[in-house]
């Protein structure tokens, strides 16, 4: 087993949560030497969603969706609910109460991907942490070419998390 030289994510303190909730998010930033239409394709087309993540059936258009996860780590189904598309720059999910925030924003042949899992429970976050570190690297392999990681490599990360 070897541990992931990938960039971290950074745990952040909520600032719109009620006074006694000890609510944390868990924010991401990757950059790919793409065109923000080809990000954006990997992260909402059903087929290069499914390479990294899950695959979603259903019509985005009512506001929902269904997702299956797609790797040997996760396969569960779960409803997702659009929050709000504004493509190729920004995507809002609820994820079983989760918020879950994609933005994309494109300098010159950079795009730069911000992905951020709001309202996470602190006690939670070296759990959760870790798991969207993994996905955004299976990402990055289904861009980039990369190797594909092992969510095995993944365990020892938590610390980094709390």
């Amino acid at each position: 087993m070897s541990t992931p030289t990938t960039v971290l994510g950074e745990v952040r303190p909520e600032h719109d949560c009620p006074a006694d909730a000890v609510l944390v998010s868990l924010h991401y930033q990757r950059s790919f030497p793409l065109p923000i239409a080809s990000v954006w394709a990997a992260v909402t087309e059903p087929d290069a969603l499914a390479a990294w993540y899950g695959r979603w059936t259903g019509d985005p258009s009512s506001g929902r969706v269904r997702l299956t996860m797609t790797d040997e780590h996760d396969r569960a189904t779960t409803d997702i609910g659009i929050v709000e598309c504004a493509g190729p720059r920004l995507l809002v999910l609820d994820v079983d109460g989760w918020r879950l925030e994609l933005r994309l924003r494109q300098v010159g042949q950079v795009t730069t991907l911000e992905f951020t899992h709001r309202h996470v429970p602190r006690s939670e976050a070296a759990a959760i942490g870790p798991g969207w570190q993994y996905y955004l690297d299976r990402l990055d392999t289904l861009l980039m070419g990369r190797k594909t990681p092992r969510w095995a490599d993944y365990a020892e990360l938590g610390e980094s998390y709390r």
